[in-house]
């Protein structure tokens, strides 16, 4: 262990000064993850949250930039035939409807954009899909124009009966992107176009969003990375100051314990949303959303349970200096981490005082796996998967 980690127990469960509240009934916590939607798990069930106390001194006020909605990758399989997805060619410009293979890269996609309007990127090929316009139209890879046209957007219609959505051009939501073969009941064998709704062979028309894994920090950060690097290469300097953030919820583990990372809604006063590697399962409080800017390659993390940007509190002193909490309401520098690999793991960086985030294992109690921006040296508790 390296010598920043390397602390005695004494030191580390020593006072800190403050104490943890705890806000309301379980009752009423859990009726309120009910009401959300959400389920209550070992990790999670937990009294309501707090109301958010006002931020501390030199906290954040910077107005947060644009946000894009990052999803994928994944792939896109067919309301009719559920083994046949949607690829792009290594070959030319087409877009073919194949039968479904994992070790296939062009036939994973990310959307980026909200389900109403977004692009489909093709991080294989390195281009968007576009609908060239027109009755029963191509579907092809384009380099992405800025502002993206509207012959580069697509639209998720409404949920069918059968468990699938059309998809729609965003310019002409009459023309779905069709799987069937023109000349027959079966799956097409030529590139892909779309295809007005119409009575019968509708199944055709509509696809699902099938992820390629189960959401991780590898997944998250390889996604944003993928986007945001060809975004840079095709665009240059007209590439858009933007912050993008990946959709699905994304948990962090500690490599050290195996915990999960909770945000403590429970805890009450500047404790409030604390970020703590302890829990063994997965529910509403462990999952995060990842974000990176697209200029300065810099990430934030925002709590999907309370919509919180993580601070790393910079202003706490003593064994409470860098302590993170999702707290925040808009980005600062406070907000801002810088992310490397560490072999399969990552390490979380604090941009602004540069010490790595650390998991507190040697902290007892309702403190223990607390994560603090304090290390000067990556070591077993400052690796995260």
């Amino acid at each position: 262990m390296n010598a920043t980690s390397a602390r005695t127990p004494e030191d580390r469960v020593r006072s800190r000064g403050r104490t943890r509240r705890r806000a309301a009934a379980v009752a009423a916590g859990t009726a309120l993850l009910c009401l959300a939607g959400l389920p209550a798990t070992s990790a999670s069930a937990a009294p309501a949250p707090a109301p958010a106390p006002a931020p501390a001194a030199a906290a954040s006020t910077t107005a947060s930039p644009w946000t894009q909605s990052v999803t994928g990758p994944m792939y896109l399989t067919n309301g009719a035939w559920s083994d046949h997805v949607l690829c792009a060619s290594a070959d030319d410009d087409n877009v073919w409807l194949k039968q479904f293979d994992a070790a296939n890269p062009y036939c994973q996609w990310i959307r980026v954009g909200v389900r109403d309007r977004f692009a489909l990127f093709n991080p294989a090929k390195k281009k968007v899909a576009s609908y060239i316009g027109g009755n029963e139209g191509a579907v092809v890879m384009q380099n992405l124009n800025n502002p993206t046209p509207w012959l580069q957007l697509f639209s998720w219609g409404g949920g069918e009966d059968w468990g699938a959505y059309a998809l729609q051009s965003f310019d002409d939501r009459g023309q779905n992107v069709d799987a069937k073969s023109p000349n027959s009941d079966n799956p097409r064998t030529d590139a892909v176009h779309t295809r007005g709704w119409r009575h019968g062979h509708q199944r055709e028309l509509t696809w699902n969003e099938l992820p390629v894994a189960a959401p991780s920090m590898a997944r998250s950060i390889g996604a944003l990375e993928a986007f945001q690097n060809y975004l840079n290469a095709t665009l240059g300097n007209a590439a858009p100051d933007e912050v993008a953030c990946v959709t699905e919820g994304t948990p962090l583990k500690s490599a050290a314990s195996g915990q999960y990372v909770s945000t403590e809604l429970a805890y009450g006063g500047d404790s409030y949303g604390m970020l703590r590697a302890r829990a063994g399962a997965l529910g509403p409080w462990e999952q995060y959303n990842l974000c990176r800017n697209n200029r300065s390659g810099v990430y934030s993390i925002r709590s999907a349970a309370n919509g919180r940007w993580v601070s790393a509190e910079l202003a706490y002193g003593g064994d409470q200096y860098g302590e993170l909490r999702a707290r925040a309401d808009v980005l600062g520098p406070w907000e801002k981490f810088t992310v490397e690999p560490v072999g399969g793991n990552y390490a979380l960086k604090s941009a602004a005082n540069g010490q790595y985030v650390s998991a507190e294992l040697a902290y007892g109690g309702d403190q223990y796996g607390e994560l603090r921006a304090r290390a000067g040296a990556l070591g077993p508790w400052e690796q995260f998967q």
